[in-house]
């Protein structure tokens, strides 16, 4: 039994004389690093949350122009084109109320006496619960100008209605009309 302890307290003895030299630094950072900052000087700052806004992507050709925060959950409105196809696809993302998939339904745009409407069908993703409508349209100027006047459009849906800052989306709708009234060959 003597043999035992002795050989731990050898064992043990050998261990803080032989501890490498970074280990006893960071021992001693730590020790000293809490002495310098208490614990009630620390505060965390949220970072602020990203503000819905319009971008204009590209994705496989197909240029889109999206309005929403920064998650494709967060989608409020999408225009997206095949160029050169004469035709303009537009889907809400607002969810609509005594809708159910496979209805139709008709997605409302208007700013100032300017107005857009486009035929649509109810339908829900398999993720969301809500049900959306999207619809396709041809392309017409008539859509572009929603974004040149005023500051604000109003997105309609069956059961929702939603404001949408137009004025910060006029260059992106500039750069779609032109990318969708482009020649795809």
């Amino acid at each position: 039994m003597r043999r035992a302890f002795s050989a731990a307290l050898l064992l043990a003895a050998l261990c803080a004389v032989s501890a490498p030299a970074w280990a006893q630094q960071s021992a001693t950072s730590k020790q000293s690093g809490a002495k310098a900052k208490p614990s009630s000087a620390k505060k965390t700052v949220a970072a602020p949350k990203a503000l819905p806004s319009w971008r204009m992507t590209r994705s496989a050709g197909v240029p889109s122009l999206e309005f929403g925060g920064p998650a494709t959950a967060e989608r409020v409105i999408a225009f997206s084109c095949q160029p050169g196809s004469g035709l303009v696809r537009v889907v809400s993302h607002v969810g609509s109320r005594g809708l159910r998939p496979g209805d139709g339904a008709a997605i409302r745009l208007t700013n100032g006496k300017a107005k857009f409407e486009v035929a649509g069908t109810a339908f829900s993703a398999e993720a969301d619960e809500n049900v959306d409508v999207g619809g396709t349209t041809k392309l017409d100027a008539k859509l572009f100008a929603l974004f040149k006047t005023g500051d604000s459009m109003v997105l309609e849906v069956p059961g929702r209605k939603r404001t949408l800052p137009a004025a910060s989306g006029r260059q992106a709708a500039d750069a779609l009309e032109r990318a969708c009234g482009q020649s795809s060959g």
